[in-house]
C-alpha cells in the first residue's frame, strides 16, 4: 500500500481532532481543547488561521500537517510555521511523516517561502530523531508563550 497526502477538507475535521489528542497523549501533555468544530473553523471560512495537509495509507486518515505563514525578518522572506505533524503509530516508518513534510515543504515553495520552522515537544525522542533524519537542524532560540486570553 502507498501513502497519499492530499489537502485536509472540512471531512476530515474529526479525524484531525482525533489524532490531535493522539499527539498531545503521546507527548504526555492534557488533550487540547481542539475537536472537529475546533477543526472546521479555524482551518475553514472567512476566520481561517491555519492550513493542513492529510495522509492517507489506502483509505484511511493515518497522519495530518497543520501549518500556518508566518515572515522570517533576519532572511527577508516568508515561509510557514507548522503546528502540527503527526503518523498513526500503526503506519509509522512507512514513509507517511516523510510524505506529510514533503507537502508541507511544497506549500511553503507554492507561497514564495524558503523555510519551514516547528517545535518539538523535548521528550517526543521519535520526533527528534525523525526531523533529524530528514536533514533538520536544531534552531537556536528560546521558547516562550505568553497568554492573552480568551
Amino acid at each position: 500500500m502507498t501513502v497519499s497526502v492530499r489537502p485536509m477538507t472540512p471531512d476530515d475535521a474529526p479525524a484531525v481532532a482525533r489524532m490531535a489528542g493522539e499527539l498531545s497523549a503521546h507527548e504526555g501533555v492534557a488533550a487540547p481543547p481542539f475537536d472537529a468544530d475546533s477543526v472546521r473553523r479555524w482551518g475553514f471560512g472567512p476566520d481561517r488561521r491555519f492550513d493542513g495537509v492529510v495522509a492517507e495509507f489506502g483509505e484511511r486518515v493515518v497522519g495530518y500537517a497543520l501549518y500556518h505563514d508566518g515572515f522570517h525578518v533576519g532572511r527577508g522572506t516568508p515561509g510557514l510555521m507548522l503546528m502540527d505533524l503527526y503518523a498513526d503509530p500503526t503506519v509509522r516508518r512507512r514513509g507517511v511523516g516523510r510524505a506529510l513534510m514533503a507537502a508541507v515543504a511544497e506549500a511553503a515553495r507554492r507561497r514564495g517561502g524558503t523555510w519551514v520552522v516547528w517545535q518539538v515537544h523535548p521528550e517526543n525522542v521519535e520526533g527528534l530523531a525523525f526531523y533529524r533524519a530528514l536533514g533538520a537542524r536544531r534552531y537556536r532560540a528560546a521558547d516562550f508563550e505568553l497568554e492573552v486570553g480568551d
